[in-house]
């Protein structure tokens, strides 16, 4: 969004005509579009989606979270959104929203949920990413109740080839019936 600017537009015409204003104008050129850039970037940094570091920082900083070291800034902008945008009552479906937010897909995990039998979650996930499972970790912790335990099962996705086929045998079928007497 950053703007040309160019402030010699802005006089009228017959001021056009001389020198000194034109050059003046000319020189403040370059203050202006300093000033524009920075106007940007405070715009940019009041959204999740769009904050730079710095914008990221402030965000956390707000929350209270604490990033690792090794944490990239996806993997931060993730985490804020995950625990900025929190819809209530909590069902099920919302937090199958959730987790598809953090793991980025809704094919890399699966719910089971038994509720008649026992107050049991059952979450299987296929990642091996550890700030996403720290991320994981916190929702669950937030958004199920106290009183349903709550099983996560890490699985790891081999790659590789499946070979699968089928065969298909001709019989003859003989009915075998019982004599009447």
């Amino acid at each position: 969004m950053i703007r040309e600017v160019d402030l010699v537009s802005y006089l009228p015409e017959f001021m056009q005509l001389y020198k000194e204003p034109i050059e003046i104008l000319k020189a403040e050129n370059p203050e202006f579009q300093i000033i524009w850039k920075v106007a940007d970037k405070a715009f940019y940094n009041r959204f999740i989606s769009t904050a730079d570091d710095y914008g990221i920082s402030r965000f956390e900083n707000i929350l209270g979270i604490y990033p690792n070291a090794t944490d990239t800034l996806e993997n931060r902008r993730m985490r804020l959104q995950s625990r900025w945008f929190n819809k209530i009552p909590y069902t099920i479906r919302n937090l199958a929203e959730k987790i598809n937010n953090i793991l980025g897909g809704e094919y890399n995990f699966a719910i089971q949920a038994d509720f008649k039998n026992a107050y049991e979650l059952y979450l299987t996930v296929y990642t091996i990413n550890d700030s996403q499972n720290e991320e994981l970790e916190y929702i669950l912790s937030i958004v199920v109740p106290v009183n349903i335990v709550t099983n996560i099962i890490y699985e790891e996705a081999i790659e590789g080839e499946i070979y699968y086929g089928g065969m298909m045998y001709e019989s003859d079928i003989i009915e075998i019936k019982q004599r009447q007497v």
